[in-house]
């Protein structure tokens, strides 16, 4: 997927830009430039948020197993795990509305985690 500089040079190198710019943007053919290549982006930009989404989502499930077999080696419960990863997931992904809420229930797993322990 070309970003805007690359799309842009392919443009230019095809001579699309010099006629683009023969027209003003209120033109009928501006007007019909604009809207396709507001269109266009916006396909891309949605096309590249799933992407994103797909490949963080991978990312964090391979730190999240990784995460699991390491604190399952250090002599951990599978209770404990499961409250340590669910404080984790609270905090590695931040949202400004919720985050204080997040960050203070991820804080009472965690001590319900160590209360386990004794």
């Amino acid at each position: 997927m070309n970003n805007r500089r690359e799309r842009r040079r392919q443009l230019k190198a095809a001579g699309m830009l010099r006629v683009k710019n023969m027209y003003g943007p209120f033109t009928e053919v501006g007007k019909l430039w604009y809207a396709k290549t507001s269109s266009e982006g916006a396909k891309l930009e949605e096309q590249n948020k799933i992407r994103l989404e797909r490949n963080r989502d991978e990312f964090f499930a391979m730190k999240d197993a990784a995460i699991r077999v390491s604190l399952e080696e250090a002599g951990y419960s599978s209770k404990q795990i499961e409250l340590m990863q669910e404080a984790w997931a609270l905090t590695v992904i931040k949202d400004k509305e919720t985050r204080r809420a997040d960050k203070k229930k991820a804080n009472d797993l965690l001590k319900q985690a160590r209360s386990l322990n004794k």
